[in-house]
């Protein structure tokens, strides 16, 4: 995987909300080769060998851990 570029700080705060007021966001990230999009739920933000993860469940349940820097569009 390439090296981790860090998100704007603007977004970070965003997805802080977004865990404080457990409401949901739509977010496109990439998952390997794939792109994928769904309405989810933040549950975390991590960070683990200087890269930071976006845990979150989306629709049907599933629980996800992608890499900031996967995350490509959050609304």
């Amino acid at each position: 995987m390439d090296p981790y570029q860090p998100i704007a700080c603007a977004l970070y705060d965003r997805l802080e909300r977004a865990i404080v007021t457990r409401s949901g966001l739509n977010i496109r990230w990439c998952e390997g080769s794939l792109q994928r999009q769904d309405r989810v739920t933040i549950l975390t933000l991590e960070t683990a060998s200087g890269e930071e993860f976006l845990g979150f469940e989306d629709h049907a349940g599933c629980r996800y851990r992608v890499r900031l820097d996967a995350i490509h569009f959050v609304d």
